[in-house]
């Protein structure tokens, strides 16, 4: 990876980063095919790489299902 900054300013992403990037993607690539998302296996993988990608992860699922829910009629008009 880069040293340099992005485009917009930012850091790279980290190994963290790309991890919890990925975790999220399983879990949306398992619900929309519809099987069970077994968080319980996304979050002990999270867990390696400490409290702060755990509690990432835990946002990032909780604000993708109320998306979801919104998504399926039951938002705010």
């Amino acid at each position: 990876m880069s040293e340099h900054t992005d485009r917009a300013g930012r850091e790279p992403l980290t190994e963290r980063d790309l991890a919890i990037a990925t975790l999220v993607g399983r879990y949306i690539e398992r619900r929309e095919s519809g099987r069970p998302p077994c968080v319980h296996d996304l979050f002990a993988v999270a867990e390696k790489f400490g409290d702060v990608a755990f509690d990432a992860l835990r946002t990032l699922l909780a604000c993708y299902d109320a998306m979801r829910a919104g998504d399926d009629g039951g938002g705010a008009r």
